[in-house]
């Protein structure tokens, strides 16, 4: 990438990104992506667990 490249874009403007601005909007955008999902995955494992703890309690409350 050039050092003194304009690394500023808006989509709403009427001309395309340059080579290097796509590969810096691509870049964090792949970022931003790998973090969500990392997120939304510890996410759906702790509801897992909550769930699992929870049907544990009312298998338990059922047996009694």
């Amino acid at each position: 990438m050039g050092a003194n490249a304009d690394m500023t874009y808006r989509f709403v403007w009427d001309s395309e990104p340059t080579d290097e601005q796509l590969l810096v909007i691509m870049q964090e955008v792949g970022e931003e992506a790998r973090q969500k999902s990392e997120q939304i995955a510890k996410q759906v494992i702790e509801n897992i667990k909550q769930e699992s703890i929870r049907i544990r309690s009312a298998l338990q409350m059922q047996q009694k």
